[in-house]
């Protein structure tokens, strides 16, 4: 029975380097070098150890770029020609040598060389990862994988672009092994809070981190690094051990530093003439390692030659005090822990031969040591360790990398920050075109596939190290600029509706990775891989205002809503209540909607609420029994929220409410009894659903501080549009303003929407733009003092009261309007700035709540801050005169429109919500009592 366990785990990667348009290219030497020094030595060694019956478990991490390269027909081909060049310079060198100390070392690189075409073309036929799968399947290695092009994730900007990176490289890897891996390498051990959720909806169960991603973890983790922890999703972290890495890495006292073994800076390449050198260059224009070096390590004055002998007998006894080491390092721990530690050794697989020579000799003398000499530390895989010992601690970790500093410092810094901003504004537009394309095929399609390839590349963690080490610096920088150049010509293609199908082949022909990838990946609604949890089909919708009597913006969300839900084939009741002019029953667009007649004369509001909900509950439970079932309760606002409630637990189901607004935030306050009222009805609401959703990031705020929600209880989906409703079917570009430009507002006449600040900027305006006009839409008891307030400024011809307008009327306005008005000092969301944005009308919008969020500043609108009617002229007026920047904001807000606020998605997102509260149902108490 050991006393504890090692895990070595070697991680290969390498970026991405392919250069059909040149036969030699320097950089692809990275990959050749790592082949010839490193790879095919490593599984030379473990098929060796394997033959003999030496029993082990390693894990190796294979990079999907790595994968990519090991099986692309153009590099491999190109191997091969580089280990013939290779081969005929070994004959020269011994020719040259012969007679001297370095003959033998000469002989020794051909006959490694020769070993190594033989391995690679005979025996393997060019396909080192089915070696690797040889292994994996003869139960020796575990091979896992990283991120698509080992993308740093702590500094990838939102899930759908992480989610990218981690998806598209298990594909690969699932691709050529046959299924997922167990476990996860996350690129440069970077870890960031949330990351797990992905890697666990993909079924990986474990990954690795820094040592003080492990130590600095909260609740602190009894085992310290010795025994892996769990993330909130499920997922095991494995933490490195401090003690291995500093015996093997550390550049003073690692065993790569001895004296004995071969000077890696000491190769015939920067040495010998360059005629006779030029031949066998992988480049033929520049000096490059040959990977023949004839010294050891000593001085930088005088240096002595290499006898492999000698570093043979160094790498054993180096192996030796390795697993001396180890071995007291368990009987040390688990007498105090009272556990079997495990030691957790991570290395780059490319330090095991490329920069120390003897490492793949090191790696065997220890596997048969452990194997043959000791029984205190067992050979493992992190998976062979977690099917053993039941689950520890769950743990939350904050961010965490390797490398100098330990937080991101190597790859955020300031010879390297520039490139964040290109990547994120480039992930961001991924995501919007997914959104933009949901279904794209053919050439569209072809070009999205492309730019989510461009994007990948440009992603990699490797373009900023080598800006911070120094290295090869122009190369990295231009591959960087390339990818996002590439990237930016392929979607402004999309967007313009006018692809290059020659460039577009052209790329792809270069930059030939991912052959199955999926642009929609970068979906927000990506639903492919779920979690299993079936989505509520079956959706009761609750609100008290439903068309045809609209009061806001609630019931056109809840009509849009109940019809982008049944599209995706949802069974959609609503219950509202019974209005003039309506009728108890009807179904239309896939929704079946029942009216509830509700007594009395409304004159006491909270009472004429009690009686809608007990309506409402009557009403479905009559539903109920005649066979009509559902699978989730959604109410929308307080009105509703004791028939939710109530419903909810009579039925077991879960209870998603929508706050749309609070009283608190329409009134600055809580001022009287019936708003405290309200509020508290507001309040139980929000502690009593299953799950809340709000329609902007400010409101979700707002919510969790009056109302004292987690916020893991509260999802944000915003209000959706339909252009089509608008009379818009797609970009029609803007005329020229009439004689008599319109200003148009629309929405209800209450101090909170600002009205009053759109009449006190017209005086200003005229000034600028003669002959303008203001059109006011809506009703609302304001209404007397914004005409007083516009006679008061002689302004009253300018301004029209329009009252309440129907959709063709309001259609018509938008078609009219020059530029459109919301100077809110209190906006949860703001759907009517929206629908302005849908009709391609330009908008000026108060910089408050949910508008804030809909409207970026000088991109697809203007903001000014509540109650400065000095700047909401200033902007108002300029978009009148400047059409030509008119238009361009209007056609970046109509692809946003098209995007983040498309109804479909936002139904799936709302179904998203559904399954989770479906998961997560919870006893509901009884009704409120308003």
């Amino acid at each position: 029975m050991p006393q504890g366990y090692l895990a070595i785990v070697l991680h290969a990667h390498l970026p991405f380097v392919r250069h059909p348009e040149k036969e030699r290219f320097l950089e692809e030497s990275w990959f050749y070098q790592a082949l010839t020094e490193s790879y095919l030595p490593l599984v030379d060694v473990f098929e060796r150890l394997v033959a003999e019956g030496v029993r082990f478990r390693i894990t190796v991490s294979l990079s999907p770029t790595l994968i990519s390269m090991l099986t692309d027909e153009l590099l491999t081909r190109r191997y091969v020609a580089y280990l013939e060049r290779l081969l005929r310079l070994a004959a020269a060198e011994k020719k040259r040598t012969a007679g001297s100390a370095f003959y033998p070392l000469a002989a020794m690189y051909e006959e490694r060389l020769g070993r190594n075409y033989d391995l690679f073309v005979h025996r393997y036929r060019n396909n080192l990862v089915g070696a690797f799968a040889n292994l994996q399947e003869k139960g020796a290695v575990e091979v896992i994988t990283t991120c698509a092009t080992h993308g740093y994730l702590p500094l990838i900007r939102g899930k759908e672009a992480r989610r990218a990176q981690i998806l598209v490289g298990l594909d690969l890897y699932r691709r050529h092994f046959g299924s997922y891996p167990r476990g996860f390498w996350l690129p440069e051990c970077g870890y960031p809070p949330g990351v797990d959720e992905i890697l666990a909806a993909c079924g990986i169960q474990y990954f690795f981190v820094e040592s003080h991603g492990i130590l600095t973890a909260v609740p602190s983790p009894p085992y310290g690094v010795y025994a892996p922890v769990y993330t909130p999703a499920g997922v095991a972290a494995f933490g490195r051990d401090p003690d291995t890495s500093r015996q093997v890495w550390d550049r003073q006292i690692g065993y790569p530093g001895d004296y004995w073994y071969r000077e890696y800076y000491k190769d015939i390449g920067y040495e010998l003439p360059w005629d006779y050198l030029e031949p066998f260059l992988p480049s033929g224009e520049v000096r490059t390692d040959t990977g023949f070096k004839y010294y050891r390590i000593t001085g930088s004055e005088i240096k002595q030659p290499y006898e492999p002998a000698v570093a043979i007998e160094r790498a054993a006894a180096h192996a030796d005090h390795f697993l001396y080491h180890r071995q007291r390092q368990v009987a040390y721990w688990s007498e105090c822990l009272g556990i079997r530690p495990i030691i957790v050794s991570p290395y780059d697989a490319e330090l095991f031969g490329h920069w120390w020579y003897e490492g793949p000799q090191w790696l065997e003398f220890l596997i048969r040591k452990a194997y043959y000499d000791q029984d205190a530390v067992l050979l493992v895989t992190p998976s062979d360790y977690l099917k053993a010992h039941p689950r520890q601690a769950t743990v939350t970790m904050s961010l965490s990398s390797w490398g100098a500093g330990g937080y991101s410092e190597v790859w955020l810094d300031p010879v390297n920050d520039w490139i964040y901003r290109h990547t994120h504004h480039a992930e961001a537009r991924m995501v919007e075109l997914c959104d933009l394309y949901p279904e794209a095929a053919g050439l569209t399609r072809r070009a999205l596939n492309q730019a989510a390839r461009e994007l990948l590349l440009a992603e990699s963690s490797d373009w900023a190290f080598i800006l911070k080490v120094g290295s090869t610096v122009g190369y990295a920088t231009r591959r960087l600029k390339e990818h996002i150049l590439r990237f930016n010509s392929l979607t402004d293609q999309i967007l313009d509706e006018k692809i290059d199908a020659a460039a577009l082949a052209a790329i792809e022909a270069k930059d030939a990775i991912f052959p199955e990838i999926d642009y929609r990946i970068y979906s927000r609604f990506w639903l492919e891989r779920s979690s299993g949890q079936p989505v509520p089909r079956r959706v009761l919708l609750l609100s008290w205002e439903y068309p045809p009597y609209i009061v806001g913006g609630l019931g056109r969300h809840v009509d849009d809503l109940s019809r982008a839900l049944a599209q995706l084939g949802s069974e959609v009741t609503v219950v509202t209540a019974l209005r003039p002019g309506s009728v108890p029953v009807e179904e239309a667009g896939g929704v079946r909607v029942y009216r509830v007649p509700v007594d009395g004369d409304g004159a006491d509001f909270l009472d004429w609420v009690a009686r809608l909900n007990r309506g409402m509950v009557a009403a479905v439970e009559r539903l109920h029994k005649e066979g009509r079932h559902f699978d989730v309760v959604h109410g929308h606002d307080w009105l509703v929220g004791a028939a939710g409630e109530e419903l909810a637990g009579r039925l077991g189901l879960p209870f998603v409410a929508t706050i749309h607004a609070t009283e608190h935030g329409r009134h600055g306050g809580i001022h009287n009894e019936l708003q405290r009222r309200i509020h508290m009805a507001e309040k139980r609401l929000a502690e009593r659903a299953t799950h809340l959703i709000c329609c902007s990031e400010y409101m979700a705020r707002e919510v969790a501080h009056l109302f004292e929600v987690p916020g893991e209880k509260i999802t944000v989906i915003p209000n959706g549009v339909a252009p089509e409703i608008l009379g818009v079917q797609g970009w029609r570009g803007l005329t020229a303003p009439a004689a008599a430009p319109v200003i148009l507002f629309l929405g209800r006449l209450v101090p909170e929407k600002g009205v009053q600040d759109l009449i006190r900027a017209l005086p200003l305006i005229a000034a600028r733009v003669p002959g303008v006009r203001a059109v006011i839409c809506g009703q609302g008891p304001y209404e007397g003092e914004l005409k007083h307030l516009a006679a008061e400024l002689k302004v009253s011809e300018r301004v029209t009261f329009a009252g309440f307008v129907d959709g063709a009327t309001r259609n018509g306005l938008f078609a009219q309007a020059a530029v459109a008005v919301f100077p809110s000092h209190y906006e949860p969301f703001g759907i009517v700035a929206l629908e302005a944005m849908a009709a391609q009308v330009p908008v000026v919008v108060g910089d408050t709540g949910g508008l804030s969020e809909v409207v970026e500043h000088g991109v697809d609108g203007f903001k000014v801050p509540p109650g400065r009617p000095d700047l909401l002229a200033r902007y108002t007026s300029e978009l009148v005169l400047n059409r030509a920047l008119a238009e361009e904001l209007c056609r970046r807000a109509w692809r946003k429109v098209r995007s983040t606020y498309n109804w479909r998605h936002i139904a799936l997102v709302t179904q998203e919500v559904y399954a989770r509260a479906q998961s997560r149902l919870a006893r509901i108490p009884e009704k409120i009592v308003l």
